[in-house]
């Protein structure tokens, strides 16, 4: 069964202000097969995005924000769905928002900031106390803080990923030969993971990358 999108735009003029709306749906049908027969999944998700011009043409808002199982479109990325014991699936809800500010300091030059979060909620399933699915709480986290700890007392499943990121793109050169362009960008990213027999480990990480783009037409 193929995703199905229906999503609605609106594009108002707010005197010298611009304004972008848009609000979308996506039905998807997960699906496996256990006991010699198929077993769907019909799960329904939604989201937003709102840009606005705060200083017309000199600063701009960015709003996101969406709910549902979306593992396959998430950039940390979850996975849509665990399995029980017994081989159904149990679908994961993420939850995720961000928020960004685009300043165009000069024609050629944009100086941007954006912060935003990515959070599953737990689906799980025990047989006694033998732990399947999403973040259950029974899984071994004893070895997680300890490196280079066997795989098996490690099972903390991701609960949440936030980041904030800022950076510089600026147009170099546009002439006759081309165009050449740049940029520098810095991120902050968490991981948090859900608790388990031992803890809740997480983990941060920070990164700078740098690009040039040459367009030769």
């Amino acid at each position: 069964m193929p995703d199905v999108t229906v999503k609605a735009a609106w594009d108002p003029r707010l005197g010298p202000y611009k304004l972008h709306v848009e609000g979308w749906a996506l039905y998807r049908q997960l699906f496996d097969r256990f006991n010699n027969a198929n077993h769907p999944y019909d799960t329904g998700s939604f989201g937003g995005h709102i840009f606005v011009e705060l200083i017309p043409k000199t600063l701009d808002l960015q709003l996101y924000g969406s709910h549902g199982v979306l593992g396959s479109f998430t950039a940390t990325p979850f996975a849509d769905a665990a399995v029980a014991q017994d081989g159904t699936l149990l679908p994961l809800t993420i939850t995720a928002a961000a928020v960004g500010l685009i300043w165009h300091a000069t024609p050629s030059l944009d100086v941007y900031s954006y912060a935003g979060l990515e959070k599953a909620k737990a689906n799980f399933a025990n047989v006694g106390t033998v732990p399947f699915g999403y973040g259950n709480p029974l899984y071994n986290n004893t070895g997680c803080f300890t490196e280079n700890s066997a795989g098996a007392t490690c099972n903390g499943n991701t609960r949440e990923v936030r980041q904030i990121t800022a950076g510089i793109y600026d147009t170099i050169y546009q002439g006759n030969f081309g165009t050449l362009k740049a940029g520098l960008q810095y991120s902050y990213t968490q991981r948090f993971a859900f608790a388990g027999v031992g803890g809740a480990p997480k983990t941060d990480d920070n990164v700078v990358m740098t690009q040039i783009r040459y367009y030769p037409f």
